[in-house]
């Protein structure tokens, strides 16, 4: 029987560990909590089938991708790390109806109700009032910063 070498394996242990999560690394990855990856598998878990999709910056000055479940869409703004993500989301009132940054300001009107959340690296928007995606998002990233509460 041939001797097991403990240095190979601890190196592939780590390469192993770093590999899972170079998926959600950033500029400043020891900042960034959560990730797009970690929220693509949070809602497979919740048993959401759904295509993500590359879309223009919106207002939010960061890359945005959007996922597609069935006719919903949540749009998804990633950040390089949780602290420009906190900025911004400063930025955006709690109504979910205006966002300003001091430079460039902005009022919104939505065919729907705002919810905007925010975990990580990310902010996550969904407009409108399904009552099992609001529920997802509320479990996968706490309660909503901005938007509207039913009373």
């Amino acid at each position: 029987m041939g001797r097991i070498d403990y240095h190979s394996m601890g190196f592939l242990a780590l390469l192993l560990i770093s590999t899972v999560f170079l998926g959600c690394s950033r500029e400043n990855n020891s900042q960034n909590t959560f990730c797009l990856e970690e929220f693509e598998a949070a809602m497979t878990d919740k048993g959401y089938n759904f295509e993500i999709k590359d879309v223009e910056q919106d207002f939010l000055p960061t890359t945005r991708n959007r996922m597609i479940i069935d006719d919903i869409a949540i749009d998804i703004y990633i950040f390089n790390s949780d602290e420009k993500m906190e900025s911004e989301a400063s930025n955006i009132d709690s109504s979910g109806y205006s966002y300003d940054n001091g430079s460039k300001a902005l009022n919104v009107s939505w065919v729907s109700f705002p919810h905007f959340y925010k975990k990580g690296s990310l902010i996550v928007q969904y407009i409108g009032e399904d009552e099992n995606i609001i529920s997802a998002l509320d479990d996968i990233l706490g309660e909503q910063f901005a938007g509207y509460t039913p009373k």
